[in-house]
């Protein structure tokens, strides 16, 4: 890994961080849309640890993409 994530301080009070770019950076094998769902039955619930937002189409279905706030992303690293 030679670059770190891009953290997102739009709210000052509780930066984010890309789910998606976590994803990626951490290497998971496993798809995406299976991984967040499994992730989150660790105890993460929508809201207070995360945020689901869709993103644009690129003329297929829209994904769901998520922003995480950082206790989530470092949780989510030690894991």
């Amino acid at each position: 890994m030679n670059e770190l994530i891009k953290v997102n301080y739009e709210n000052v009070d509780r930066p984010t961080v890309s789910g998606r770019e976590l994803w990626e950076a951490l290497e998971v094998k496993t798809a995406y849309k299976d991984w967040f769902p499994r992730m989150c039955e660790y105890g993460f619930s929508e809201g207070k640890d995360f945020c689901s937002f869709l993103s644009e189409s690129t003329g297929g279905r829209p994904s769901t993409g998520h922003q995480l706030t950082t206790p989530m992303a470092k949780e989510l690293c030690m894991l």
